[in-house]
C-alpha cells in the first residue's frame, strides 16, 4: 500500500498513510512499514538539505521547550531571527519536496534562492512551482 493523498470532491482532503499496529502488552504501537534510511553526511550535504534540517532543528527546539521564543532561540544559536524565521519557513514544505530534497532528488528549479524568497503555504501550488506535478 502507498501513501497517498486525493483532495475529495467536497473540499476535504483524504490522507492514506500505510501503518501496521503492533500490540506490545497492554499497549498498541503504531508502525510504519520498513524504510531504508540513509545517513547523510554533514560534509557531502548540498546547502538546501542542510537548511531544511537545521528547520526542523529549530522547530523541534521551540516544540520542545528548551527555547521560548524565536528570540531566545536566536540568542542561543547566535543567529539573526530573520535568518530564522526563513528556516523554520522549510518546515511547511510538503513532505514529498522535503523527502526528495533529502534523497538529493529534487529538481533543478527548486533551489535555496527560491525558497528563501518565499512559497504558497498550498501544497499542490508549491508541486506546480518547483516543477514537481
Amino acid at each position: 500500500m502507498e501513501k497517498t493523498i486525493e483532495r475529495l470532491v467536497n473540499g476535504n482532503i483524504k490522507v492514506t498513510i500505510p501503518i501496521r499496529l503492533k500490540y506490545d502488552g497492554c499497549k498498541t504501537v503504531i508502525c510504519q512499514p520498513e524504510v531504508e534510511h540513509t545517513e547523510l553526511d554533514p560534509e557531502t550535504m548540498s546547502p538546501l538539505q542542510k537548511a531544511v534540517i537545521q528547520g526542523f532543528q529549530y522547530r523541534d527546539m521551540l516544540e520542545s521547550g528548551k527555547v521560548a521564543t524565536v528570540s531566545e532561540l536566536a540568542q542561543k544559536v547566535k543567529q539573526e531571527r530573520a535568518f530564522l524565521f526563513r528556516a523554520l519557513s522549510l518546515v511547511n514544505l510538503a513532505p514529498d519536496i522535503i523527502e526528495a530534497i533529502l534523497n538529493s532528488k529534487e529538481p533543478s528549479s527548486l533551489t535555496l534562492s527560491k525558497l528563501r524568497k518565499g512559497f504558497p503555504e498550498d501544497w499542490t501550488e508549491q508541486r506546480k512551482m518547483f516543477g514537481m506535478e
